[in-house]
């Protein structure tokens, strides 16, 4: 059985906005015999509670992973299996509210949470991970109803052995599978 390595990290991002090509790990080296396969990556909030007021109602998150920087262009395109450059896809889905106790988001149901990625079988990341992100909200999208949150992520990745020619086409889908971006 092959080692797996675990990438852990966080990010903040104001409700009702996006975060794109958020680096998780890049990887550049003359050794073109190495390559890793995302087994399972997880998405989850640190921040629940909110720093402002929020609004009663649905909260809905979206990710993708990628294996190179793309240009998304809005809420939607995160969601994109057309852009063969997106490995990965996540949404999930949570309730908003505001007590007298405190203002946060809960969990809808979600199954697992933290909530799982769905991960193309047919990948190799050859040269860099990416994520992307983007929350939607029942409300305005003002300061006031849109706080920051931290996001946790975890991605679990296994080395792969290659032979270089191999290699050299992985790069080829990780980086031109889309002309117009």
């Amino acid at each position: 059985m092959s080692k797996k390595l675990s990438l852990r990290g966080n990010f903040l991002l104001a409700d009702n906005a996006m975060l794109t090509n958020h680096p998780i790990f890049e990887y550049e080296a003359n050794d073109l015999t190495r390559g890793w396969v995302v087994e399972a990556a997880y998405i989850w909030p640190r921040t629940t509670r909110a720093s402002a007021g929020t609004d009663n109602g649905q909260y809905q998150m979206c990710a993708s992973l990628a294996t190179d920087t793309a240009r998304i262009l809005d809420f939607e395109f995160i969601s994109d299996a057309t852009d063969n450059r997106q490995i990965g896809w996540c949404q999930a889905g949570y309730q908003s509210r505001n007590s007298a106790i405190a203002d946060f988001i809960a969990n809808s149901g979600n199954s697992p949470n933290p909530a799982a990625f769905v991960i193309d079988p047919e990948h190799v990341v050859a040269n860099g991970l990416w994520l992307n992100f983007t929350t939607v909200k029942d409300g305005s999208s003002s300061p006031t109803v849109s706080p920051d949150r931290t996001w946790n992520y975890m991605v679990i990745l296994r080395p792969k052995k290659l032979d270089p020619k191999e290699t050299i086409l992985h790069l080829i889908k990780n980086f031109a599978q889309d002309v117009d971006n």
